[in-house]
């Protein structure tokens, strides 16, 4: 009897352990905005607002926020943190937003005023820099944010990232006096070293709605 109930704590003890060591680890990650590792996603967890899940971890939770109006966080807590829980902090969130959504619409801008050039002394596998011109009376606002895209067969297929726990940092750039920005891409970090072939970059920019704005071709000779 005695050996059982030692037996029984050992393996109290082992999942309390590891109850602890995954949580650290995955409050970490959530700290940085990364998924969690050690959970399972609650397949009855997906909510229907743009794309918000919720995962279970060993004595703990975790909600990763993904809603229409942009609300982008990740909340860890124990099991009984619920969806409502935050729903001030992204009505507030979605509020700013709405508010963004009307001042954007008094702005006199366009994407067609906005040229995306790759600086041909610049081209490596690893790294290139464009020049952005925005000729706009309102400039946009310029994220660190960019994807590449191959021509295959003579059509555009975006590149995969070469891992999904990368994220890009919540920052805007702007265009200076002669209304144009440079800035270096890493592309090695995000997609890894380009192999030969032709590609082009390409911007998201919010205007009532993100789009895409794409630089000209460049190809990588090895």
């Amino acid at each position: 009897m005695k050996k059982g109930l030692k037996i029984c704590f050992s393996i109290i003890g082992v999942i309390v352990i590891l109850g602890i060591i995954f949580f650290v680890v995955d409050y970490n990650r959530v700290q940085k905005q990364k998924k969690p590792i050690f959970c399972i996603q609650n397949p009855a967890g997906i909510m229907n607002d743009g794309g918000t899940i919720e995962y279970f971890g060993l004595g703990y939770k975790v909600i990763d926020f993904n809603t229409l109006a942009g609300f982008d966080d990740i909340k860890i807590g124990t099991w009984s943190m619920d969806y409502n829980d935050f729903e001030e902090e992204r009505k507030a969130y979605e509020n700013t937003f709405e508010e963004n959504l009307k001042s954007n619409e008094e702005f006199s801008r366009s994407p067609e005023n906005v040229t995306i050039e790759v600086d041909d002394t610049t081209i490596t596998p690893e790294s290139v820099s464009i020049i952005i011109t925005d000729n706009n009376e309102e400039q946009y606002g310029w994220g660190v944010e960019f994807r590449v895209q191959q021509k295959v067969n003579e059509e555009w297929e975006d590149l995969q990232y070469v891992s999904d726990d990368l994220s890009w940092i919540d920052i805007a750039y702007e265009v200076n006096e002669d209304n144009q920005l440079t800035l270096k891409l890493d592309i090695e970090q995000y997609y890894g070293k380009l192999s030969n072939g032709t590609y082009r970059i390409v911007k998201p920019v919010y205007d009532n709605g993100y789009m895409d704005i794409y630089s000209n071709e460049f190809e990588i000779k090895l």
